[in-house]
């Protein structure tokens, strides 16, 4: 009997409906989240991550503006059938999200500890005092000093930091089995930023939750991620556990983005690798794979057809039409290395 994913997303498509006609941002994604697994989601701006996080809670307008196709299995029920209010349901309780800029996310014109107790309230049969010690609680968990003060205050008198330990709070609020965090580090200083990633994997092996981390710094996912899944115009390219991804990147877009990350002991004199050409336009998707224009590998092939995405091994899947090719480059570099 196959084991139950905690989350199952099986070819997922997003269009949206504009002036200029209907454009999919998402496009026949597939990927899992297990119990207790942080899943790492990168690629450039426009690549669709955060339209795949948020079509997975379902944030968008369904009548007029979108439309989906596909699955969204969670705890083995389909999202995309259920109806709206059970949805409103799912949202915040059993799955939560932090978006990337908490001021823009928070209502000013209420207290922190409000809005943090109205989403408990919502979700748990709990009196309003009942709900505000709770809010108080989940403050002091995500390190907030002086919280029975701080519940009391507006968004504006806090840092971007405490901000956004108010955002993990609100989303922690109701104990979620899956946490989708947009870029939670986002505008925040070095040492903020450690201290958000260790909160995020402390109450992960805390409660045993599923983490969705969409981020464009490849070094917190080396150091947090289990799997790693890379996305390129809404499509997922590349997928592997973190260790073969670093190791072995096989598709040319992984390999541009690790080789655009800066090297502490690298060659200063060295300019920074970037990847030529910028991510096309929804509304102008090029024919065959949809990274061939920016790819040094790329053919008559490769800008005819578009690959699918191919089990490589075990651990990691590429869609690519060389990836082995480019997989007996990456082994003969290694052999290389050891000699």
């Amino acid at each position: 009997m196959a084991t139950q994913h905690l989350l199952e997303v099986k070819e997922l498509r997003t269009h949206f409906y504009t002036e200029r006609g209907q454009v999919t941002a998402v496009d026949g994604i597939t990927l899992h989240v297990e119990e207790g697994e942080i899943l790492g989601l990168v690629g450039e701006s426009g690549c669709g991550k955060s339209v795949t996080s948020q079509s997975i809670l379902r944030l968008f307008e369904e009548k007029q503006t979108v439309k989906y196709e596909g699955e969204i299995n969670f705890k083995g029920k389909n999202l995309l059938r259920i109806s709206t209010s059970d949805m409103q349901n799912v949202r915040g309780n059993d799955i939560s999200m932090i978006f990337q800029d908490p001021l823009s996310s928070l209502n000013p014109v209420f207290t922190i500890g409000y809005q943090i107790a109205e989403s408990i309230m919502l979700h748990q049969k709990v009196s309003k005092k009942e709900a505000y010690d709770k809010a108080v609680e989940m403050l002091r968990l995500t390190g907030i000093p002086a919280p029975e003060k701080r519940v009391n205050e507006y968004p504006h008198e806090l840092s971007g930091g405490m901000r956004q330990r108010v955002m993990i709070a609100m989303a922690l609020a109701c104990q979620p089995k899956l946490l989708i965090a947009d870029e939670p580090t986002t505008a925040l200083d070095v040492t903020i930023q450690s201290q958000i990633l260790d909160l995020m994997m402390e109450l992960n092996k805390k409660l045993d939750m599923g983490i969705i981390l969409i981020t464009h710094d490849l070094g917190v996912v080396a150091e947090i991620c289990s799997r790693v899944a890379v996305m390129y115009l809404g499509q997922i390219v590349e997928e592997a556990d973190v260790k073969s991804l670093f190791a072995h990147p096989l598709h040319p877009y992984t390999q541009g983005l690790m080789k655009s990350v800066p090297q502490l002991d690298g060659d200063r004199s060295q300019k920074l690798h970037i990847i030529e050409g910028m991510v096309p336009s929804l509304y102008n998707i090029p024919k065959g794979c949809r990274f061939a224009s920016r790819c040094p590998y790329a053919d008559a092939l490769c800008r005819e057809e578009m690959p699918e995405l191919t089990q490589h091994q075990s651990n990691q899947k590429v869609r690519c039409w060389h990836y082995l090719k480019i997989a007996q480059r990456e082994d003969r570099c290694d052999v290389n290395k050891i000699d």
